[in-house]
């Protein structure tokens, strides 16, 4: 999230993957679109920006177009809460933002002007005070605290894996066809726990000295998956602020490819081919599709408009390797593989709720409770998830360990049940067959418009 003062907006839904308003249904097509990564400079408006924190609204105006964690800042200017966003996101450098929002003019909020209905503002202000008790609860215990030894620990297996198939792709796999197979399955799950470790690294709770996860990020995403970490966590992070909601989560604007909720295909978009077959072609190619589309376009413009010289740097050395995975036609499968791995995975927790209206006004912790599903830990879900399967406990504190989640469930469900919220849990095959039937019923339906 390293923007050089962009002037940022909101973009439309159908245009944050790169994916363009004309897909014509080829891969070079897809390439072709032309779109600016960062939103074009706007005519400087003179409407105050303000965003709601601790019972002050602060004006930003100015500092929004600067705010190093891109645009999801603007996804509270109207009137959301940000109180409990800009503490957990910002865990651990609070200081540092604190002392920038001092400099900051700032009035009193009142009943007045916070755009709620009373009996709504009531229960948000409830959840409030319990989850700040909650955060302070587990903090004293040191589940906030991040595990060095479990990082080098990680990343120790995940080169051994990297390693080992590069041994079966090289040595033993010249004659023998199987050998190479597998080589390419031990490269294929090195990468993808590269890429979970990226993403917990991008989250600050790996190490929790943010530089040094900022570089883990770095190198994971670029040098092992071609993928530039200040793209991702410039999406990712409005993904965690509004989860489901029909404009303000990224990780729904995937059209035309992908529809996830029927109602996303709004202003007229017509339903093509992909949308009506997405069950079938998710798995075959749309993974690739949307892989590629990242690290061949929309990667490399955002770190190229952005000057993320470590990202571009680390991604060339990734095209560099592609002789050492045994070619192009080695580093396609794997890239195939991995796409159908990373993305079948992260699916699996949200896509198949309702979306969030325009409008609703949601606490931070309805969004993670009754959005968002958790999968059943074990020793092979844990791993096979990279711990991204205690997503209630992820989204409620994203700076946390994502190995500790599963070590606060049972705090996490008491909370729950104290405000009547639901605690969403199934096996990891049933999470599979309700985001795979909801690919399939949502292009049953567009089949039928």
């Amino acid at each position: 999230m390293e923007l050089q003062n962009p002037e940022l907006s909101i973009r439309p839904a159908d245009e944050e993957y790169g994916f363009g308003k004309n897909f014509s249904g080829t891969f070079e097509t897809l390439l072709r679109q032309e779109r600016d990564t960062v939103p074009k400079m706007e005519e400087k408006s003179e409407k105050k920006f303000e965003i709601l924190y601790d019972g002050y609204y602060y004006d930003v105006t100015e500092f929004a177009k600067r705010h190093p964690g891109g645009d999801v800042i603007n996804l509270y200017k109207d009137g959301d809460d940000a109180t409990i966003p800009i503490q957990q996101f910002h865990y651990r450098s609070l200081k540092t933002v604190m002392a920038k929002m001092k400099g900051l003019s700032r009035r009193p909020a009142t009943d007045v002007n916070n755009n709620l209905e009373p009996s709504v503002k009531s229960r948000h202000d409830e959840l409030t005070k319990d989850f700040l008790k909650l955060f302070k609860e587990i903090e004293a215990e040191g589940i906030m605290k991040a595990e060095p030894l479990v990082f080098g620990y990680k990343m120790f297996q995940n080169f051994v894996l990297f390693v080992i198939g590069l041994i079966f792709v090289h040595l033993f796999g010249v004659n023998s066809l199987i050998c190479r197979g597998l080589g390419i399955i031990f490269i294929t799950f090195a990468g993808g726990q590269f890429l979970w470790q990226g993403h917990e690294g991008g989250h600050n709770s790996f190490t929790g000295i943010p530089k040094l996860d900022r570089i883990g990020q770095i190198f994971s995403y670029g040098v092992i998956y071609g993928m530039s970490a200040s793209s991702w966590n410039y999406t990712h992070t409005e993904h965690h602020a509004m989860p489901q909601h029909e404009t303000k989560d990224a990780d729904l604007k995937t059209l035309p490819l992908i529809a996830f909720n029927q109602c996303l295909l709004r202003n007229g978009r017509k339903p093509n081919f992909w949308m009506k077959y997405q069950h079938l072609l998710f798995v075959l190619c749309d993974t690739f599709i949307v892989v590629q589309t990242w690290k061949l376009n929309h990667h490399i413009k955002f770190a190229w408009k952005n000057r993320c010289y470590g990202d571009l740097i680390c991604m060339a050395i990734h095209y560099a390797l592609v002789p050492i995975l045994g070619g192009v036609t080695n580093w396609l499968i794997i890239t195939w593989l991995s796409s159908i791995y990373i993305l079948g995975n992260l699916i699996l927790s949200h896509t198949h709720y309702p979306v969030v209206k325009e409008g609703q006004k949601l606490h931070w912790v309805e969004y993670a409770f009754i959005y968002t599903t958790n999968v059943r830990s074990s020793w092979w879900v844990d791993w096979w998830m990279g711990q991204l399967n205690n997503q209630i406990e992820h989204h409620l504190f994203p700076t946390m360990p994502q190995y500790k989640g599963k070590l606060i469930r049972n705090k996490v469900k008491a909370f729950a049940k104290r405000h009547g919220l639901p605690y969403q849990l199934c096996s990891y095959w049933e999470a599979v067959q309700t985001a795979y039937n909801n690919l399939e019923n949502v292009a049953s339906e567009i089949r039928q418009m």
